[in-house]
């Protein structure tokens, strides 16, 4: 089966070349050339633009940074029009879920399939193969789909139709920047009661307090370096679409999360942090606010 992949970012090249490792035949063609020489070091074929690759392809993989670009490389540019007869969409982007349901609108009238099945895990699990894909559309497009899913995921579960995939996803989002925040906060405890912070890892990690934000997160936080598994920036923006999707009264019942969310907007004042890893979060503890 071909398929073309379209965003090949931090996420987007491991679960690409998960796929080729799999045995499908994967088009791309990413701005970067670096990713293209990468991944057809891994099989896959570079074409010259998003139409080429959409014209070779079976099933068509979106993996963008938000919901403008969906908007903007799918619909606006025309491209769906180039996609052969029948094309199943899965677009797993963190997007807005109302965004995901006019994309499919538009593709259905054109005859084409889509799913918005986002994820969860991050970058060692995209590489890994083991992330968790929350994925919403009709059934039988999502068992039409269901084996290439499941060469980039451990978990995944039909969420219900077509943008509870991405409404999942932003109950992930938050649950997971308030983890964040409350490890932050544990830390900055550890600090000033001056204990080794390994130490304290190897204490609570294997009790209640554990979690895959611990072990993910700690030795970034620990060490204060920041290299991207999941960017500062596209945290905040799923933090946006949450509260965007939900009436005024629901976001004043989620005070933990509306603190998260301002101390998360005040550090991105600085450029260099919005491409941080989200768990740059412990900056604000870290400088004493």
């Amino acid at each position: 089966m071909n398929i073309g992949f379209i965003g090949l970012g931090i996420m987007g090249k491991p679960m690409c070349a998960n796929l080729l490792k799999s045995g499908y035949d994967v088009y791309i063609s990413s701005s970067n050339d670096d990713t293209n020489d990468e991944l057809s070091h891994h099989g896959a074929t570079v074409l010259e633009n998003h139409e080429a690759v959409v014209q070779k392809s079976e099933v068509i993989i979106l993996m963008l940074p938000d919901s403008a670009e969906v908007q903007e490389v799918i619909v606006e540019s025309g491209l769906h029009k180039k996609f052969n007869p029948g094309t199943p969409v899965i677009d797993m982007s963190s997007i807005n879920p109302e965004t995901s349901m006019e994309v499919s609108e538009v593709l259905n009238a054109h005859g084409h399939q889509y799913i918005d099945a986002p994820v969860s895990g991050g970058e060692e699990k995209a590489v890994e193969g083991t992330l968790s894909i929350m994925a919403g559309g009709d059934e039988e497009t999502i068992g039409k789909v269901m084996p290439i899913l499941e060469c980039m995921g451990a978990g995944i579960v039909h969420t219900g139709p077509v943008g509870s995939g991405n409404a999942v996803k932003l109950v992930n989002q938050v649950i997971v920047a308030n983890n964040i925040a409350a490890l932050s906060e544990g830390l900055a405890l550890a600090e000033a009661l001056n204990l080794d912070l390994e130490t304290v890892y190897d204490a609570i990690s294997g009790g209640l307090a554990g979690s895959a934000v611990m072990d993910t997160k700690f030795p970034k936080m620990a060490a204060g370096k920041y290299d991207p598994g999941f960017k500062m920036k596209l945290h905040v923006k799923d933090l946006n679409n949450a509260f965007g999707s939900v009436d005024e009264d629901v976001i004043e019942r989620l005070p933990i999360t509306r603190q998260t969310k301002a101390m998360m907007t005040e550090l991105m004042d600085d450029p260099d942090v919005q491409e941080e890893d989200h768990s740059a979060l412990y900056r604000h503890y870290d400088k004493g606010c």
